[in-house]
């Protein structure tokens, strides 16, 4: 019987999640980039997490005028910059636990792509902290691109030479391949596919991604895909293979049922990458 894969991948609707601070603008530039190249809608989204402030609800109050003050700002200089030229945008001051708001929010938007900073003050604040990024990415669907402190700028002329796609044996590595395939296309970009194994399934493993490669790609003629298989530890191995190959996007495929291997640490292989990551999730939890 012929496998059939989906190899269609649409970006229509780009949100950021944005503090205000250098490190969501760092990661607004990205989406910024993303947004002009694939045509779509970007939403700003600024989140106030109401729990962190339960004790002193008269805050509320004054943090919602900050809120609208520093978007309205947000949106002045984004502007006054022609950062928005020719890009159709909307902003949004969100209520709620990362939980509860995002996941509501992206669905009701039909969010195709969720960016993410790495470092925050108040509201969406600690957004990547601590363990807040791997809790958004658990309880939404939607691929979240985050970009860390040591992260590259991206510029209207940002390049993408080699994709680094780290698969294990989840159905998430599976779920990733359409956005490994349109990201080489896109930049004309090298594949390099890391698998990482400790034993011989790895082959096999190999060998079934090539087969679906070839069937999304029709023809491998315009794709260099190189496969490298490694073991060690999922984190750290992504990122010395990363660093050593200079990767200028990683691409994980997350299953939230477990890997094989032990899966991957979505926030430390963002907390120390020099390129953005982009994380596919296989299903929500």
């Amino acid at each position: 019987m012929t496998e059939v894969y989906d190899s269609s991948l649409v970006i229509r609707n780009i949100a950021i999640a944005t503090d205000f601070s250098p490190w969501s603008d760092r990661a607004m530039r990205h989406a910024l980039f993303v947004a002009h190249k694939f045509g779509a809608v970007l939403h700003f989204i600024h989140t106030v997490r109401r729990s962190e402030f339960a004790f002193v609800p008269d805050l509320m109050v004054q943090l919602d005028e900050l809120a609208e003050r520093d978007g309205e700002n947000l949106m002045s200089v984004l502007h006054a910059a022609h950062c928005l030229d020719g890009i159709q945008h909307h902003y949004w001051n969100l209520h709620g636990e990362c939980s509860e708001v995002f996941g509501r929010f992206l669905s009701d938007q039909k969010i195709d792509l969720l960016v993410l900073g790495t470092r925050g003050r108040t509201g969406i604040s600690k957004l990547l902290l601590g363990s807040i990024a791997e809790e958004i990415s658990k309880c939404v669907s939607t691929p979240v691109l985050a970009v860390g402190p040591a992260s590259r700028d991206a510029t209207c002329q940002l390049e993408v030479r080699n994709v680094l796609f780290a698969a294990d044996l989840s159905m998430g590595s599976s779920a990733a391949l359409p956005y490994v395939l349109t990201a080489a296309r896109t930049w004309g970009a090298k594949i390099d596919i890391l698998c990482l194994s400790e034993n011989s399934t790895c082959q096999h493993f190999t060998e079934g991604f090539n087969r679906k490669i070839d069937i999304l790609a029709a023809s491998k003629q315009d794709l260099s895909v190189q496969y490298h298989i490694q073991p060690g530890a999922a984190s750290t191995t992504v990122l010395h293979f990363a660093q050593r190959n200079k990767a200028d996007l990683i691409i994980l495929g997350l299953d939230h049922r477990g890997s094989r291997f032990g899966g991957f640490s979505l926030y430390e292989i963002v907390r120390q990458s020099t390129c953005p990551v982009l994380g596919i999730c296989s299903e929500v939890r």
